[in-house]
């Protein structure tokens, strides 16, 4: 039960203004003293007087008349000492209780206090300091150096953290987040100043001489860090993202160094991850432009920026049209062609590679009836990894086939190898689904991949396109001739038909008609171009061919 408190002003102030005045009880004995003396005698004098004529008998009265007076007094003052000595040992016992409950009270305020200051300063998971005491130690740390020496600040983060809370749980998480605590204290000597922002994240302060030394010691720690951890009983390999801003280098105030920091974590990133990169300022100008790159992308379909060019897809035997390859193209609000390379993989990063690929199935379900072509006739579309590694995407291109009204039969999907080889077994699923909405499927850029044709016989595809970069250099390698023929008859093996892509030339054309190949692409035969164009030079050749 919780003791009240005691109020020494209201308890002991009180009883001493109203008893304990020193004078005041003086005078107030005094006056008693006084007052039972005169009573005594005057009062004793005249009983006597009255009583006892015998001057023997009154003698002896007298005597026993001061003993009594003594008696009484010592009575009278014993009653009213013990009293005023009662209060005031009862006042001191008070004040001494009063003395220890702010002794008590005292010691919880500290308590309290430093319970307050370890919440608002020091994380709660794993002890290190937190963002806010790191700003406090960081501006004492520039004002101890003053410009005169160096120091490192390293911002990393978990490679995959998201994974880990997903698949074993939060709290395996949280686990995780206190081995690397501990393993961070246990590996660095007092002088490393870590702290914990939030999340997954970390920030590590080191003095260095140089950035020389910087990378020695940075890679030294990483290599302890990054390493098997146990959870659930299992050990998982964990590695590091991280960012480093040299002061005062890249800053010279801690806004400035996290920042910069960030900026290279968030290029170790997307660089593979398990990277080490040191911030410089080109990193700026590329945010600033994905910056800028993303405002815009965000308006292009609305703006109607997107047009679609198309290569045509010669079938060589006959030098006839069989299928198109629909290319996005962007010109944005400034008239500036931005390409592909630029912005495809950018979107694919920031999630508008959906409202894209629908936006591309859209626009060439639209144009297909102006090809005017026969039944047999298809448009191929390109498909990021990103969108066709979607669990909803089969729903989602079933929808597009009733919205946009567009047969399947006449479209090919065409995939890279990157798409499909981190999880073969969902790939095959989902392609053997497009392939039952009636799709055909082309497996692009073959022979860039070191597992192509491992890969090949098991993926339900149609048709291989070989890379244009094994085609612009066949005549410099005789081996790759044979190598190419190898490809084609195994393709051909498989029951799948087989694409040229870059034939640029009439030397190469004729070596894929003599290797057998199928069909071909390239700028021997046509640009990318818009769909009018493409129709009139193709109506041209035909009017010239029956001429």
């Amino acid at each position: 039960m919780n003791k009240k408190p005691y109020d020494l002003h209201k308890n002991v102030k009180l009883e001493k203004d109203k008893h304990l005045n020193s004078k005041e009880a003086t005078i107030r004995i005094i006056i008693y003293y006084v007052f039972l003396g005169f009573a005594w005698i005057l009062t004793s004098d005249y009983i006597v007087d009255f009583l006892f004529d015998d001057p023997e008998v009154y003698a002896r009265v007298q005597s026993v008349k001061g003993i009594l007076y003594v008696l009484i007094t010592a009575v009278v003052f014993y009653a009213i000492i013990f009293h005023r000595i009662d209060q005031y040992v009862s006042s001191l016992v008070n004040l001494n209780q009063a003395y220890e409950d702010l002794d008590l009270s005292h010691e919880n305020s500290l308590k309290l206090e430093n319970q307050l200051y370890r919440l608002a300063y020091y994380d709660e998971l794993t002890g290190l300091p937190n963002k806010i005491l790191l700003h406090q130690q960081i501006d004492k740390l520039i004002k101890k150096v003053k410009d005169k020496s160096q120091f490192a600040f390293i911002y990393f983060d978990i490679d995959e953290f998201r994974h880990v809370n997903e698949i074993l749980g939060h709290h395996t998480g949280d686990e995780l987040i206190k081995m690397v605590s501990e393993r961070l204290s246990k590996s660095l000597n007092q002088e490393v100043l870590i702290a914990r922002m939030s999340g997954d994240e970390f920030v590590l302060v080191l003095e260095i001489q140089n950035l020389d030394e910087a990378k020695k010691r940075i890679y030294k720690i990483f290599d302890l860090l990054r390493g098997e951890y146990a959870l659930n009983l299992n050990d998982y390999f964990i590695t590091f993202s991280v960012g480093v801003a040299i002061y005062p280098e890249h800053g010279k105030d801690y806004i400035s160094l996290l920042r910069h920091a960030d900026v290279a974590l968030s290029h170790a990133k997307s660089n593979r991850k398990d990277q080490i990169i040191i911030f410089d300022n080109e990193m700026i100008i590329s945010i600033e432009n994905q910056a800028s790159l993303s405002n815009q992308l965000r308006g292009a379909i609305a703006h109607h920026e997107f047009s679609i060019h198309y290569q045509p897809v010669i079938k060589i035997e006959t030098m006839e049209v069989s299928s198109v390859e629909a290319l996005l193209r962007w010109t944005n609000r400034d008239g500036k062609n931005i390409p592909p390379l630029d912005f495809i993989p950018f979107s694919e990063k920031n999630g508008f590679i959906h409202d894209i690929t629908e936006w591309v199935f859209n626009q060439t379900s639209k144009d297909f009836s102006g090809w005017n072509s026969k039944d047999d006739f298809s448009v191929s579309i390109n498909l990021s990894p990103v969108v066709l590694s979607e669990n909803i995407f089969i729903q989602r291109i079933s929808e597009w086939v009733k919205r946009f009204k567009f047969q399947p039969k006449n479209v090919i999907l065409e995939i890279t190898e990157t798409a499909v080889i981190d999880d073969l077994e969902k790939s095959i699923n989902v392609l053997n689904q497009l392939k039952d909405l009636g799709f055909t499927i082309a497996l692009d850029d073959f022979g860039t991949g070191y597992s192509s044709l491992t890969y090949l016989q098991k993926l339900p595809i149609d048709i291989v396109k070989i890379d244009r970069s094994f085609i612009s250099s066949i005549f410099d390698h005789q081996a790759d001739i044979f190598i190419l023929k190898g490809m084609v008859d195994l393709a051909h093996h498989l029951e799948m038909e087989v694409v040229a892509e870059g034939i640029e030339t009439k030397a190469q054309h004729d070596l894929m008609k003599k290797l057998s190949i199928d069909y071909g692409q390239g700028y021997y035969y046509s640009k990318p171009a818009k769909q009018s164009e493409i129709i009139e030079k193709f109506d041209q050749i035909k009017q010239e061919k029956e001429v």
